[in-house]
């Protein structure tokens, strides 16, 4: 008897620890998903403005919030982006003029804003969603310019934007949204977009923590790749072809045109073989940071973003380094 109790004593232990481990485990995930599903409500009475609105995340937010009953200001660059946006939404959607890489043209915005504001009310959320790709080029062949037009809509815009917003978000202890990318986290695109999103996560993290007790909150976007007419592989690759006829001979000799087909089928082959089409999971995190009680400080969104991309950023730098520069073209020059 002794050893029949002496054999049984450790299984009963185990299997205490295993459903009290079980039970902690349900219990983390459910207070999870009810914590998730909690939100601030009052949809009618909160503003948000949102940039670069004229197609892709921006569009389809605004509309989204429209359907919700929130008032918008929908900032687009182009005339046309504006037109179509009224015409398809209600007329608590209010479409601006905004180019948000002039300084002027967001201080423009900020009036048409305040001049629609009921007395006394500050806006509840702004999402910095404007971006460009930038030059999808090898660094040899850019510019300090190249650079410039990127960095001019994807950080400085946002920085702009937050600075010359930000007295009527204190007033409304609202929300910043801004988009950066898995390209924030890890190198894995050209180099203007690349120093454009590292740079979002750094004024990111700064801004939240100067905010961290004025009753402001700042949260991140880091989605993969999704199918937008920003990631168009047409558009893309007449870029690259376009770059390399404006390089000087002896650098288009250097790389050779094998070269740029070799970069144009690699794109096409990355954004058909990992360029998701569900991009309602973008806009879905954007609400998600405008809605609840509790919203995430960084929204990863996709499953590349979720797990391939993740992985890659937590291995050590020689594995990640030899993963992602598999494929990669090597200029005709260096071919020995």
């Amino acid at each position: 008897m002794v050893t029949d109790s002496y054999l049984t004593t450790p299984s009963l232990h185990e299997a205490m620890w295993f459903y009290v481990i079980t039970s902690f485990i349900v219990l983390w995930f459910t207070w999870r998903w009810l914590r998730n599903r909690q939100k601030v409500g009052n949809y009618r009475s909160r503003y948000v403005v949102i940039t670069g609105c004229d197609s892709g995340f921006g569009n389809l937010l605004a509309k989204r919030l429209d359907v919700l009953g929130f008032h918008v200001f929908a900032g687009c660059f182009s005339q046309q982006g504006i037109d179509m946006l009224n015409e398809e939404t209600s007329d608590t959607v209010k479409a601006i003029q905004l180019d948000v890489s002039k300084t002027e043209s967001i201080n423009k915005a900020l009036v048409n804003v305040k001049a629609s504001l009921p007395e006394n009310t500050g806006i509840w959320g702004l999402v910095n969603n404007a971006g460009i790709v930038g030059s999808p080029v090898p660094v040899e062949w850019l510019s300090r310019e190249d650079y410039q037009e990127t960095l001019a809509v994807n950080t400085f815009g946002m920085i702009e934007m937050c600075r010359v917003f930000l007295p009527l978000l204190l007033k409304a202890n609202g929300r910043i949204i801004n988009m950066s990318s898995i390209a924030g986290r890890i190198a894995i695109a050209t180099g203007p977009y690349t120093i454009s999103k590292y740079a979002v996560e750094g004024y990111s993290d700064v801004l939240r923590r100067e905010l961290y007790r004025r009753g402001v909150t700042v949260h991140i976007i880091e989605p993969g790749h999704f199918r937008t007419s920003m990631s168009d592989p047409d558009t893309i690759c007449n870029a690259v072809k376009n770059k390399f006829n404006s390089l000087s001979t002896h650098m288009q000799i250097y790389y050779g045109k094998e070269y740029v087909e070799k970069v144009q089928k690699v794109i096409r082959t990355g954004i058909d073989y990992i360029g998701s089409p569900r991009v309602n999971l973008v806009y879905e995190a954007y609400i998600h940071a405008l809605t609840a009680k509790q919203p995430h400080h960084r929204y990863l969104v996709g499953y590349d973003a979720k797990l391939l991309f993740r992985i890659l950023w937590n291995l050590p730098e020689w594995m990640s380094d030899y993963v992602l520069s598999q494929g990669r073209p090597i200029p005709a020059a260096e071919k020995t």
